[in-house]
């Protein structure tokens, strides 16, 4: 049986707890293991909490990549996304590069609906930087923090609606969730907006399983090359 490994880069056990529910439930009989570090920020908010989460990823990564057959990094940020590629010899794709990829797949305009109003500047940095930004309609914040949200995700049920009717009202066709916090509310979401949603832990573990059982990996030709230096120990 393929073995994958799914990282939340935070410090959050009641976080990881809802991923692993999650992601269970989509995919029961498939082997997976769902971690966090034990030392960085308890919610990534900031460039540098992405930094600092991106180092204790690498460092949990290179002690033992090689027991998996594929690894989903469970952050919208996609933090040390590209450093992981280089290193591993399995396949590695973050809940956003996959939401995006769905996203394309079903209408012309997407939206991200993201925590803070800190976050949009950032997620916009990141569609950019997947050269998206023609295809985004716009990126809202719910101006609500990553561990408020994680608590207690039902009693904030119509601010997400809220903020979602005013995203279709820009144009949006298809709606991502911007963190891994908002997992869950996918279903409520789309009969309340009627357009599709996605939930980018859902989307990233289905998406990860695809790649593996495909037998697709990484492309080493060019950007995502090993180091040539080789790898410095952590």
């Amino acid at each position: 049986m393929k073995k994958l490994l799914v990282i939340n880069p935070n410090t959050s056990e009641d976080m990881t707890a809802s991923i692993h529910e999650v992601i269970t439930g989509v995919l029961p009989h498939v082997d997976v293991r769902v971690v966090r570090p034990t030392t960085g920020p308890e919610s990534l908010e900031s460039f540098y909490d992405y930094q600092i989460a991106a180092y204790e990823l690498i460092k949990m990564v290179q002690k033992d990549q090689q027991t998996y057959d594929g690894i989903l990094i469970a952050c919208f940020g996609d933090p040390g996304l590209y450093a992981l590629k280089e290193i591993c010899s399995c396949p590695v794709i973050g809940i956003a590069e996959a939401s995006f990829s769905a996203a394309l797949l079903l209408g012309k305009k997407f939206v991200v609906i993201t925590a803070l109003q800190k976050a949009v500047p950032m997620m916009e940095d990141l569609i950019d930087q997947y050269g998206l930004e023609k295809r985004c309609a716009t990126v809202r914040a719910i101006n609500l923090d990553v561990l408020a949200i994680e608590q207690d995700r039902g009693s904030k049920y119509a601010r997400f609606i809220e903020v979602g009717r005013s995203c279709v009202a820009d144009g949006a066709e298809v709606l991502i969730l911007g963190c891994a916090s908002m997992t869950g509310l996918k279903e409520k979401m789309e009969d309340s907006l009627h357009i599709p949603v996605i939930d980018p832990v859902v989307t990233g573990i289905k998406m990860l399983k695809m790649i593996v059982d495909t037998g697709l990996n990484t492309s080493k030709a060019g950007l995502y090359q090993e180091p040539p230096k080789g790898l410095f120990p952590l």
